[in-house]
């Protein structure tokens, strides 16, 4: 009984020192006309993010870039990528959309969706709308808790021997700064030949981490694209 109280304490103790997810959510919407395993060809554009967030610059979007890229091919079908379609459809139109991706990305962007369905079946687009860092002081508390104590007797031979007991004992924890990282996206999916919306999610995640919003990043693209995988397979 004392060994499984113990361990009971020792695994409370982790909980509450180990970083805890606060809150995951995902909220879906799909055609439930729209014959997903018609989708051969997806083009995946680059992840954009709203204006005035702090998700630590252009070199951190790029390595989210890579992030969502890579979990694309959990989408088991051909995966072009944003640059990709800029090289295909500006040959197959006739001007040079890598070069207006630089100076008027939306207007790139705009002529790739408009001519999607002459190299592809859909497009996936996302952004990041919020990327924020907050926190709280969690006050002094006090808590009981097992402490392992030990004595030493003889027994009748009046052989020294050792005995191992738990007791309770008040232990008061100072204030304490936890941090919180949280991230929202949205997700979607356009069917290629009328730009119709086929798919869309919503999801929001925080954590009690410093800074976590690149494994939460990880996990929204993989959890997304194994989603639209399995309807697509």
């Amino acid at each position: 009984m004392f060994v499984k109280k113990f361990f009971g304490v020792i695994l409370l103790l982790t909980i509450l020192i180990l970083p805890q997810v606060v809150s995951a959510e995902k909220t879906d919407w799909f055609d439930r006309n729209f014959y997903f395993k018609n989708l051969q060809t997806i083009i995946v554009f680059d992840v954009t993010a709203n204006p005035g967030l702090n998700y630590g610059g252009s070199i951190a979007l790029r390595n989210m870039q890579d992030t969502f890229i890579d979990n694309s091919r959990k989408l088991k079908c051909n995966v072009i990528t944003e640059t990709q379609a800029y090289r295909t459809l500006g040959y197959q139109l006739g001007m040079n959309l890598e070069n207006m991706a630089y100076s008027n990305p939306l207007q790139a962007r705009q002529i790739v969706m408009q001519n999607a369905y002459r190299i592809a079946d859909a497009w996936i687009v996302a952004n990041i709308d919020n990327f924020a860092n907050t926190y709280y002081i969690e006050p002094e508390h006090t808590v009981w808790e097992q402490r392992k104590e030990t004595r030493t007797y003889y027994d009748r031979s009046g052989r020294r021997r050792e005995e191992t007991y738990y007791i309770q004992v008040p232990v008061t924890y100072p204030p304490r700064r936890v941090d919180i990282s949280e991230i929202e996206m949205t997700l979607q999916v356009f069917e290629a030949r009328n730009g119709d919306l086929i798919f869309a999610r919503r999801d929001v995640r925080d954590r009690q981490d410093y800074q976590a919003q690149k494994g939460m990043f990880g996990r929204i693209s993989n959890s997304f694209f194994e989603d639209v995988g399995k309807k697509i397979r």
